[in-house]
C-alpha cells in the first residue's frame, strides 16, 4: 500500500495509508513502526502511530526529510502480511452491579439484556490499533455494533482506575482515575501502568475479555494472560 507524505513541521512528516481504518492497513502501520524504530542512530527520534497513518520525527542534521522518505519506502518493500505473530491477551472483568456503573442505560439503549451485553462484549477478538491519550490506554478496533452506546453528555470528573467502558464504537480499559464521558460496563483488576511486564499492551495485539466473579476479582494475583500466536 501506497502511502501520501503530509509536511508535519520542520522535523516532522506525517505518513497517510488512506483513511480506512482496516486491519492490512494496521499491519503495514506496525511493520513500518517497529523498523523505523530501529534508525534512532541514524536520525529517527520518535515514531507516533495512529489508525491510518504514522507521524515520524527525525534530527535534520542527520536525515534529511527525503533521505526518511526514502527510507521509508525501502523498509516497506520487506513488507508481509501472509504470517506474523503477535501476543493474545485476556483481560478479566468483573461484569457485577458494584462495577458497571451504567448498566441501565446500556440495556435501555441497546434493548438487550445485561447477559446479552456482557457476552457479545466478551465473545469479540479487539485488535489493538495504537495506545496512547494517557499511559496504558489503548485503542481497540471490532466491537459488535450490537452494544455501540453514545458517550455520556456529561463526562465524569472522575471514572474509577481499571473501568472497562464503551464509547460510541469502541470499548477500552481506563488504566488510571481519570474525568471520561464513555459509559462503564465493568472493571479489570489489572494495573496496566505497573512496571511487570506481563501487564503491558502493545500495538498490535490481540484482546480478549474474560468475566469473572467479585470474589475472583477480589482474589486477583495481578497477572494477565499473554501468549504468543501466529495468523
Amino acid at each position: 500500500m501506497k502511502f501520501n507524505v503530509k509536511p508535519y513541521g520542520e522535523n516532522a512528516v506525517f505518513l497517510e495509508f488512506g483513511q480506512l481504518i482496516s486491519k492490512d492497513t494496521h499491519l503495514e502501520i506496525k511493520f513500518l513502526y517497529r523498523e523505523l524504530r530501529k534508525h534512532a542512530k541514524i536520525g529517527v527520534v520518535a515514531v507516533i502511530p495512529s489508525y491510518c497513518g504514522l507521524t515520524i520525527l527525525f534530527e535534520p542534521k542527520k536525515l534529511s526529510k527525503y533521505e526518511l522518505i526514502e527510507l521509508c519506502q525501502s523498509i516497506q518493500t520487506n513488507f508481509s502480511s501472509q504470517t506474523y505473530s503477535s501476543y493474545r491477551v485476556v483481560i478479566p472483568v468483573c461484569y457485577a452491579d458494584r462495577f458497571a456503573l451504567d448498566k441501565v442505560d446500556l440495556m435501555k439503549h441497546t434493548c438487550l439484556s445485561w447477559e446479552e451485553i456482557v457476552e457479545i462484549h466478551c465473545q469479540t477478538k479487539y485488535l489493538v490499533y495504537m495506545l496512547g491519550f494517557v499511559p496504558g490506554f489503548f485503542y481497540l478496533g471490532g466491537m459488535d455494533e450490537r452494544i455501540a452506546i453514545p458517550r455520556k453528555e456529561t463526562p465524569r470528573l472522575k471514572v474509577p482506575k481499571g473501568a472497562v467502558a464503551i464509547g460510541d464504537k469502541q470499548t477500552g480499559v481506563y488504566p488510571a482515575e481519570i474525568s471520561g464521558g464513555w459509559q462503564i460496563i465493568g472493571k479489570t483488576p489489572v494495573n496496566f501502568i505497573s512496571d511487570q511486564a506481563e501487564n503491558q499492551i502493545e500495538m498490535g495485539d490481540t484482546i480478549v475479555f474474560e468475566p469473572i466473579s467479585i470474589d475472583e476479582y477480589d482474589n486477583y494475583t495481578g497477572r494477565i494472560k499473554r501468549e504468543i500466536f501466529e495468523h
